[in-house]
């Protein structure tokens, strides 16, 4: 096994992610129309309800909440947003949501059990995606081509701690590397981690699309695709304050039900998907919008409900890391 066995305080962990993923995780109704982002996006009425929610990445692992965002979906459950957050790596939106600085926040799913287990009052209500969608990218004269090249390199992540690590080091395990053998560097945004690459301050980025398609077309080498390892592993989460949840469920049970149909409504309408992910990610290359779209359509979970088998990998990975 690749993983060492869950102690009972794990296994408790678990239990409660998996009954708040089950409690929360509403059916999605049919979304209204709407023809494109923002302009057409249903007006807030005196009533609704101002709510702060952040995102972790411009991968369209989390396009449900920008379409709940632009397509009037946080309106229709009486919610109102001025603008998304960008909070760029998992740690650093997960201290925002502990802080109270936001209501909600959409990461990689690891980032929240890493909070949960390392003493955070979260709860994670919804998770929509599993598997991996990350490629592994380097550029001519790093000598890097497989991953026993990377022995005393360097990768450059979002940040330390966020799932763009934690998909480096299961990829460098699989192939007998050692943790020390790698140097992790923040890198930022996807944007980033390529600029740093050709700036030769990283040998190895991981990115995910519609970026690996521009990265292809620039002449980078990418040395491993991610999507074709069977690694049991829950994506996204859409975590709450469990003050929250137990004061306000309604607006728990809004938030999840706006972005629950903005899950799918974009996996039904490719050209919503194409409008909302250029706006998120500035990026227009049809190619890679349509690579985009076919990678959100994989691995997908119903009703933003997570396999209980991807729950506990991503938890194995994590309580490796804590003390």
């Amino acid at each position: 096994m690749l993983y060492p066995r869950l102690g009972s305080l794990h296994r408790l962990i678990l239990s409660v992610l998996l009954s708040c993923l089950a409690a929360c995780g509403p059916p999605a109704r049919t979304p209204p129309q709407s023809n494109g982002p923002s302009a057409e996006a249903a007006l807030s009425s005196p009533s609704a309800r101002t709510v702060h929610l952040a995102y972790v990445s411009t991968a369209t692992t989390f396009a449900p909440l920008w379409a709940a965002q632009e397509y009037g979906l946080l309106e229709q459950y009486g919610l109102h947003s001025d603008d998304l957050y960008y909070i760029n790596g998992g740690p650093a939106l997960m201290q925002a949501l502990v802080a109270g600085d936001i209501d909600a926040a959409y990461s990689a799913f690891s980032s929240a059990v890493s909070a949960i287990m390392g003493g955070a009052d979260l709860k994670v209500v919804a998770g929509f995606r599993r598997g991996f969608d990350h490629q592994l990218f380097t550029r001519e004269g790093t000598g890097v081509r497989a991953a026993e090249d990377m022995k005393g390199k360097r990768a450059g992540v979002s940040r330390i701690g966020s799932e763009s690590q934690v998909v480096v080091q299961l990829w460098a395990r699989a192939h007998g590397l050692n943790s020390g053998d790698i140097t992790y560097v923040n890198a930022g945004g996807a944007a980033e981690r390529i600029a740093a690459l050709e700036a030769g301050s990283a040998d190895l980025v991981p990115l995910d699309p519609p970026v690996v398609v521009q990265a292809e077309k620039r002449g980078y080498l990418r040395i491993a695709d991610l999507t074709q390892e069977a690694i049991p592993w829950q994506q996204d989460g859409l975590t709450v304050r469990t003050t929250t949840l137990q004061s306000d469920p309604a607006l728990v049970k809004a938030i999840v039900q706006a972005v629950s149909e903005g899950a799918y409504l974009l996996r039904g309408d490719p050209e919503r998907f194409r409008v909302v992910v250029s706006k998120y990610t500035r990026i227009e290359d049809p190619d890679a919008l349509a690579a985009a779209n076919a990678a959100f359509l994989r691995a997908w979970n119903r009703h933003g409900r997570p396999e209980p088998a991807s729950v506990q990998g991503v938890q194995e990975v994590v309580s490796e890391k804590l003390p």
